[in-house]
């Protein structure tokens, strides 16, 4: 392995504890509804995805299953085109809470929206999460950062579109029924 962790990033920034499967399912599946599209964890790891079609694809993480979603039926977290801010803030009552695993699954989506989002950074619920391509070259791997941020409420950074990404974020969130813990998740 040459010095590089055994688990991608989406285990790093949240890890598989008792739960974590189904949150990240529940997640999935509420992104992909729509789409005509199905996905459900594969015992062992990773994601069995179900084009319109009817086949059948084993996607090793997050990254391989939008990927295959985006070639199937299109991205499913989209910026809107004529949104140029680089920076929008949402305040924290509503936005829900940063469940870790939904987070993981949504910026994991909007890594494979398009040109329009070679990079984005999420901060919510006192974490930051950054996931960008390196060097915006594509094929390469999604690079994520976690660590401490101060203050409430959610904010996205993207190259365009950051309103649109956070109000589809915190609108995500709410749909999952997720409400804020006292202080950090």
């Amino acid at each position: 392995m040459c010095g590089r962790p055994a688990t991608g990033w989406p285990e790093r920034v949240a890890p598989l504890g008792p739960g974590g499967t189904v949150a990240r399912h529940r997640a999935v599946r509420r992104l992909l509804a729509g789409t005509r599209t199905a996905a459900r964890p594969w015992p062992g790891g990773g994601w069995q995805f179900t084009d319109r079609a009817g086949r059948l694809r084993y996607c090793p993480g997050l990254e391989a299953l939008w990927a295959a979603v985006g070639s199937a039926a299109g991205p499913v977290v989209v910026p809107d085109p004529r949104d140029e801010d680089g920076v929008h803030t949402l305040p924290g009552p509503d936005t829900g809470t940063a469940d870790p695993h939904a987070l993981v699954v949504w910026t994991a989506a909007a890594l494979h929206a398009g040109p329009a989002a070679p990079w984005l950074v999420v901060r919510a619920a006192g974490w930051r999460m950054a996931a960008g391509r390196v060097d915006g070259a594509p094929g390469r791997a999604p690079r994520v950062t976690v660590g401490r941020c101060a203050g409430a409420g959610l904010t996205v950074e993207a190259p365009g579109g950051a309103r649109s990404l956070a109000e589809q974020l915190a609108a995500h969130l709410a749909e999952l029924s997720v409400r804020p813990p006292s202080g950090t998740f």
